[in-house]
């Protein structure tokens, strides 16, 4: 191992050795199962955790030969260790001696032994997670097994849904959420380690009682196995921070987040393959539901609201152009302006994806709304002479053809047309700004879930008007306003 946890950790070492006080300022919070490397170990926990830092002989040598006294002492107790645990011959002392003898000489700057503390323990959390946070369920039950009352922490906002694993689903389940870890039995022992005992057995024994009582088709041959994975949680190597308990379940909950607004996008996407998507919006509605218990979840998990934080911005998707069917509607409408007492309640300038078309029926808009009636010659020629007309606009031309060419009363039918292009367009930049989120891992959870509610609420409201145009256009035939 090299790079910043490596250095890390020697010079956390090479601290205490320099200034044995340093100790003080790690001992209650850094273990010696959080050093990566095996020696590192074995010198963290020789020098701290048997408290060699605070050796009558270190307080009493002057303070120019402390290094050299501790440092004496340290190899001295790796020697009784090595020789008591069998793996003294497979040592190199000299090596050894020569290695302790260097720790405090590489470090800059002993008052910065917190700090390298800090970077030991988080390198730690990451290995106890996996570096996707593949381990991050292990982790979990393992601290809950090991620190009962963690359970506590953890119920309400992590749930056994979150777990991937469905073995370690029922786990937690049974552990957390049906208060296993709160049992008498459990919190009558007095040792940690009898607790741990007791409530792993008590783990066992209720998830056979449950796989009778629910018919879980379960193999007698699988149940040792069972056994064999609930002991292996039991093991310190499994996390060596039972107190992390809560920043453990936060990792499984954001996977879990991740997930299910992942699945929640393909369902609304998948509802596109209907035409006209007539089940978007109740679709896009539910995930929204959906997102707000994700969200209220999190920030229970955080111990505080949350900042959502900025959204991220869609993907740019092409939006095809239907010429055709906007020359259609906009004619009808400059042939038949009745009709927008119908359509423009549903039908909006976004819906056109010429600029020149969308500005052609917010004037039809606006002149039958103040005045009326709609003269399209001057109609253009207005919008020309007060300089409002922008890049894309159509020519007087244009729009003349377009009102001869005018087939009354079919503007309900190719406006819905419109709105169904909308309300497509709309999903599909949802559901790629979502994905994009949800495949950005520096993307928090608040992050996922603001960027998932901000496109949908917009495509929500898109496919609202879809309803309205919808249950408009079922009433209205060819021909009737």
């Amino acid at each position: 191992m090299s790079g910043p946890e490596a250095y890390s950790e020697e010079a956390l070492l090479g601290s205490v050795l320099q200034d044995p006080r340093r100790a003080l300022e790690v001992r209650g919070w850094l273990r010696a199962a959080d050093f990566a490397n095996p020696w590192r170990q074995e010198i963290y926990r020789v020098l701290v955790d048997h408290h060699l830092y605070a050796h009558p002989s270190v307080l009493a040598a002057p303070p120019q030969q402390r290094v050299q006294v501790l440092g004496r002492l340290v190899l001295e107790n790796l020697h009784a260790r090595a020789t008591a645990d069998g793996w003294a011959s497979t040592a190199d002392w000299r090596q050894v001696a020569a290695y302790v003898t260097s720790l405090p000489a590489s470090v800059p700057k002993a008052a910065n032994a917190t700090q390298y503390g800090r970077v030991v323990a988080q390198a730690s959390l990451e290995r106890t997670v996996g570096a996707q946070g593949q381990f991050a369920e292990q982790a979990v039950l393992a601290a809950v097994l090991a620190r009962p009352e963690e359970g506590a922490r953890l119920a309400g906002w992590l749930k056994a849904a979150d777990f991937q694993d469905p073995w370690l689903g029922q786990m937690y389940k049974a552990l957390v959420e049906e208060k296993l870890y709160a049992h008498p039995a459990v919190t009558i022992r007095a040792s940690p380690a009898e607790r741990q005992q007791v409530l792993a057995r008590m783990l066992y024994e209720q998830l056979q009682h449950k796989a009778a009582d629910e018919r879980w088709t379960v193999p007698a041959s699988a149940w040792p196995a069972v056994a064999q994975q609930i002991h292996a949680l039991t093991t310190t190597q499994q996390v060596p921070h039972p107190e992390h308990a809560a920043q453990l379940g936060q990792r499984v909950l954001q996977t879990s987040i991740q997930q299910q607004v992942a699945q929640g996008s393909w369902r609304v996407e998948n509802t596109l393959r209907v035409p006209g998507a007539p089940a978007a919006e109740m679709q896009i509605n539910t995930m929204l539901g959906a997102l707000q218990q994700l969200e209220d979840r999190w920030e229970q998990a955080m111990g505080r609201v949350e900042a959502v934080g900025a959204v991220l911005a869609p993907q740019t998707i092409p939006r095809p152009e239907m010429a055709f069917t906007e020359d259609a509607v906009l004619s009808s409408l400059l042939r038949d302006p009745g009709q927008l007492e119908q359509v423009g309640r549903w039908l909006r300038a976004e819906d056109f994806t010429q600029p020149g078309r969308a500005q052609l029926f917010t004037a039809l808009q606006d002149a039958v709304t103040h005045r009326g009636a709609v003269d399209p010659a001057l109609l253009v020629w207005d919008a020309h002479r007060r300089g409002t007309a922008g890049p894309g606009s159509l020519a007087p031309e244009q729009v003349w053809a377009m009102y001869q060419e005018g087939q009354p009363g079919i503007a309900h039918g190719g406006g819905r047309q419109l709105v169904e292009a909308s309300i497509v367009h709309h999903v599909r930049s949802a559901t790629s700004a979502i994905n994009a989120a949800v495949g950005d891992p520096t993307a928090a959870p608040g992050m996922v879930i603001g960027t998932a509610r901000g496109h949908l609420q917009h495509a929500s409201a898109q496919a609202a008007r879809l309803t309205q145009a919808t249950w408009s256009t079922a009433r209205t035939g060819p021909g009737v306003r």
